[in-house]
């Protein structure tokens, strides 16, 4: 099976980062490529990948799959072991992925992911109580169970909250002392860091993404 995953900047790109993971801890060989986003003639390589104009997007033996929860979802099919293996586990872990996957507008549009930032930010209220609602999500959870991450072992659901905790750390976002147990596990996590490497050494900046609450 040939895997290609195209993905944005390693430091900006979010969405790129959540299946980026998930193909890493299924040990599912694959080529990345990285599109530069807000440059001359970006939007039309998008479009030229699919109809959604957007990254990720999994090339599988020639076919494409846009979208991290469908990629994701595509990487469970072939490695089970991604989601929980409890049934109310795997239930409630999709749940809180698809919680994610369409919600806390505020903190990703206010406090976006910029791993080369580190700043105490004056954040508004709106994104605060995203984040706190996110920090209660984690302490509910982790409570529950024994292992460092959500549910016990790393599973998807870890992978979509991973570019959320890294806001905490960018923007100096308060948190509960479990939650910033849980953020600190995410990165120090191998395969973070290999992204998070990535994302120190490439050039390419977005000038907006990086004023957004100086």
């Amino acid at each position: 099976m040939s895997l290609k995953l195209y993905i944005g900047n390693y430091n900006y790109s979010s969405w790129s980062l959540r299946p980026w993971l998930v193909l890493k801890k299924a040990e599912l060989p694959f080529e990345t490529e990285v599109i530069d986003l807000d440059v001359d003639g970006y939007k039309e390589k998008l479009f030229n990948l699919t109809d959604q104009g957007t990254v990720p997007v999994l090339e599988v033996n020639g076919d494409r799959i846009a979208d991290s929860l469908a990629i994701s979802e595509f990487c469970a099919k072939a490695v089970p072991n991604l989601w929980p293996k409890n049934l109310n586990d795997k239930i409630e872990a999709k749940r809180v992925v698809k919680l994610m996957h369409t919600g806390f507008e505020s903190l990703r549009t206010e406090a976006p992911m910029n791993l080369r930032r580190r700043t105490i930010s004056k954040l508004p209220k709106k994104c605060l109580d995203d984040a706190h609602i996110m920090v209660e999500l984690w302490d509910n959870l982790l409570s529950k169970h024994n292992g460092p991450f959500l549910f016990n072992d790393w599973c998807i659901a870890d992978a979509f909250y991973t570019p959320a905790a890294t806001r905490f750390e960018s923007y100096g976002i308060p948190r509960s002392e479990r939650a910033d147990t849980y953020i600190s596990e995410l990165m120090s996590d191998i395969d973070f860091q290999e992204w998070e490497a990535e994302a120190f050494i490439e050039s390419h900046t977005l000038i907006d993404t990086d004023r957004v609450n100086l």
